[in-house]
């Protein structure tokens, strides 16, 4: 096949790198982030698991809007919800009932769930939630694993890296990171909360690692040192949630934080973000300076019904354990017949992959993979989960293995021949964003 027809996406980009700071309102949605110059950069519009670009080529969609796309792009019973709500408006003077419904639909789905408030952003969510901790217990640091937005209480962990600049300094005096399944090390969540004895107000953690399974009960260990030094414990679920279970990770693993964060597929599209808990915790927010004009913006929060009725009415977790499983075991499988070191891992409807090459190798062959993908109909991202939503069909599955073999055939073949960099000559080939423009 001769390579994409990407004119007008690269014309769009041109522009928009002289009026957007880094042409993009999300990072991970940048050029740089695939195979820039051989993959497409803008999207029209999507339908189910499929996408068209601007450019009029089609693809199967595993990017699914960078996660929130849980049932599919265009979903009957989401529109229908949002068109409804539509007829009536969609923000008010005052309160509006939806915001009860869109609560209590919540509550009866996620374990740890007993009140709850909305917001626009994950980020918002999760400082939410530190904000709530510091003010229960009277402490301020935080223990954290994983990534929970850019606001400054989060990135003032990757100070002084360039990314961190402007953040203030002292910040980072406040938050302390560690990894997970690690139990003893001297960067582990047991050695930060020993050295920080009553000075950690919360621990805020993704409840899994994408690259690897929970071990040994990880998780209820972490429960149980939340309790011992008695230190909030917050689960970032605005992957996991609605994703792993209906009620999320805590579901999944059967252990409850204290508050939990939802965003990515709590609503299928509509952007809104779910700070919830417990209630003898989240009824001290009601006190707190945390207040924003449109988190009672009543088309996503008729999402949220809407999705959620969607979730349980048609078991869709269970379909995107199946859906997934197929997908990862056929790749795997694919990758091990070809004789490349790929791999597909994590949990099935959100899993990862990656090539087991040094560095700089790794780094092109995905590229040389995402660019063939593409150019075959088929979308997966650089360093990032791969999404299943309810629209991903056999027969979508089925073509992406087909493409998934193509595509890894040519990887390994310019492996061997040592062809790699004559087969991305159209890769970067668009002029991209300095990171501070």
């Amino acid at each position: 096949m001769s390579g994409l027809n990407l004119r007008k996406s690269k014309e769009l980009y041109e522009r928009a790198r002289k009026i957007i700071p880094g042409a993009s309102q999300t990072g991970s949605k940048r050029p740089e982030s695939f195979a820039p110059g051989a993959f497409p950069i803008y999207i029209q519009r999507g339908k189910g698991s499929h996408v068209w670009d601007v450019d009029g080529n089609e693809y199967i969609d595993y990017i699914s809007g960078v996660g929130p796309i849980s049932l599919g792009y265009c979903y009957p019973a989401i529109d229908q919800a949002i068109k409804k709500q539509l007829k009536d408006g969609i923000i008010f003077s005052l309160m509006h009932p939806v915001e009860i419904e869109a609560a209590q639909a919540i509550i009866d789905s996620v374990p740890c769930a007993e009140m709850v408030r909305f917001f626009k952003t994950g980020a918002e969510a999760t400082a939410a939630a530190v904000r709530l901790a510091r003010a229960y217990t009277g402490r301020e640091k935080i223990a954290n694993f994983g990534y929970h937005g850019w606001l400054d209480v989060w990135t003032a962990e990757l100070i002084p890296s360039l990314s961190a600049k402007g953040v203030p300094k002292i910040l980072k005096d406040y938050i302390f990171s560690f990894s997970y399944n690690d139990f003893d090390s001297p960067k582990s969540l047991k050695k930060i909360l020993e050295e920080h004895k009553k000075e950690i107000a919360c621990i805020v953690m993704s409840p899994i690692s994408y690259y690897e399974k929970m071990k040994d009960n990880y998780l209820q260990w972490v429960r149980e040192l939340a309790d011992k030094y008695g230190a909030l414990l917050v689960f970032d679920e605005i992957v996991t949630g609605f994703r792993l279970s209906l009620g999320g990770a805590q579901e999944y693993f059967r252990i409850i934080p204290d508050l939990a964060c939802f965003a990515k597929g709590v609503a299928s599209g509509p952007p809104v973000t779910v700070l919830a808990g417990k209630r003898k915790f989240m009824e001290g927010m009601k006190a707190l300076q945390i207040t924003t004009t449109y988190g009672g913006e009543a088309l996503s929060l008729a999402a949220i019904v809407a999705a959620i009725k969607e979730y349980r009415e048609k078991n869709v977790s269970k379909y995107l354990w199946e859906q997934g499983e197929k997908l990862m075991q056929g790749l795997n499988k694919i990758a091990k017949k070809i004789g490349i070191r790929a791999e597909w891992v994590g949990y099935a409807p959100i899993s990862m992959f990656r090539f087991l090459e040094e560095e700089r190798l790794a780094k092109d062959v995905m590229s040389l993979f995402l660019k063939e993908c593409a150019k075959r109909g088929v979308l997966f991202r650089r360093g990032g989960p791969v999404y299943i939503t309810y629209s991903h069909t056999d027969e979508d599955i089925e073509k992406t293995l087909e493409v998934g073999n193509q595509a890894l055939q040519i990887v390994k073949k310019a492996k061997e021949q040592e062809k790699i960099s004559s087969l991305l000559k159209d890769v970067a080939s668009v002029k991209l964003t300095r990171r501070f423009a």
